[in-house]
């Protein structure tokens, strides 16, 4: 299905920096971003198609209140929850701070479901991939054995730590359906759902479903971290990105993936933006999305889903190199099924 745009106008936005937008969430009318270079999370109203500057959510510091590197946000009953490089922080919608607690694992994403927290550790001294904590910071369980899962032999790699190679081999997500729990692995495409009480009810391999150019990617991941091994230094010091997919969701019975615009097999970047939805009960594709590129190298990491089933809305971060990242609203052209 084709994919029609329009740019979102951002009120107020020299009091932003949008050179890059690691992190968008939306609750209702209310639009979050995260400025790491400022570090605050900046609250806007969006409506029609435009986005009207609120207020500024933190300041640069590491008491109460304050940011270091906003990383990952999260709403549930009108509570966002940030984390940054020292913990998780909570305010109300009007800005107002809430309290905060200090994480006991370097940690990679977060989930807030309301009342706990559940994180993703990359600290190769904890075996346990999810940890979970309460609203007040306790920790309560951790669950799903990261040898389990990837099998890393630390030895083999040169120019990384054991922590260095646990964040990449380990990215992902969290997301929840509202009563279960969801990994997706961004560089092999697994995804596995977990209950309430962290025992794991599903598992999945998206790489299976999404067609030849995401199996070649998790095939030559698992190449290079899980057998093969990685030398930093015969790299130039750059790590692959090589992600399936950037961003995904979960709505209703429906998964949505915004899909990695580099095409492995032909060594090019797709002048595509592009989603997939995902049958939970089948998993089976529904649609794909696209919407082409307007620039050379246009790519986008990040979204949040409006709409319904129905009428799917993405609303995008975009970026291009050298310019500001802009926020656009994608919908389906009329007559493109």
């Amino acid at each position: 299905m084709k994919l029609e745009r329009n740019e979102i106008a951002i009120d107020f936005k020299e009091e932003g920096y949008y050179r890059s937008i690691p992190f968008i969430a939306l609750h209702r009318d209310l639009f979050f971003i995260t400025d790491n270079f400022s570090h605050r999370v900046l609250e806007y109203r969006f409506g029609g198609n435009k986005l009207e500057f609120l207020r500024a959510l933190g300041r640069p510091g590491q008491g109460p209140g304050d940011l270091m590197r906003p990383m990952d946000i999260s709403i549930v009953a009108d509570i966002l929850a940030v984390k940054d490089e020292s913990g998780i922080s909570f305010f109300d919608l009007n800005g107002v701070f809430k309290n905060k607690f200090q994480l006991l694992s370097r940690a990679e994403t977060m989930l807030f479901t309301g009342k706990e927290v559940h994180t993703t550790t990359y600290d190769a001294a904890k075996p346990d991939l999810i940890q979970v904590y309460s609203r007040e910071g306790e920790a309560l369980r951790s669950f799903q054995k990261k040898k389990a899962l990837y099998p890393i032999r630390y030895e083999i790699h040169k120019g990384l730590s054991p922590d260095q190679l646990e964040r990449i081999v380990f990215e992902g997500l969290l997301r929840s359906d509202g009563q279960s729990v969801y990994f997706l692995s961004k560089r092999f495409g697994s995804m596995l759902r977990y209950g309430p009480d962290g025992n794991k009810t599903g598992d999945w391999e998206l790489s299976e479903i999404l067609g030849i150019n995401e199996k070649a990617k998790a095939e030559r991941n698992r190449q290079m971290f899980l057998e093969e091994g990685f030398d930093l230094e015969k790299n130039k010091r750059m790590i692959p990105h090589n992600y399936l997919f950037e961003d995904a969701h979960i709505v209703g019975g429906r998964l949505y993936l915004l899909l990695e615009n580099y095409d492995l097999l032909e060594k090019k970047v797709k002048s595509v933006i592009e989603f997939t939805e995902i049958d939970l009960s089948t998993m089976a594709i529904v649609c794909t999305f696209k919407a082409d590129a307007q620039a050379k190298w246009e790519s986008a990491a990040t979204f949040v889903f409006i709409g319904d089933e129905a009428n799917p809305v993405f609303l995008t971060a975009v970026r291009r190199p050298g310019e500001d990242e802009k926020i656009c609203i994608f919908r389906p052209r009329e007559n493109t099924r």
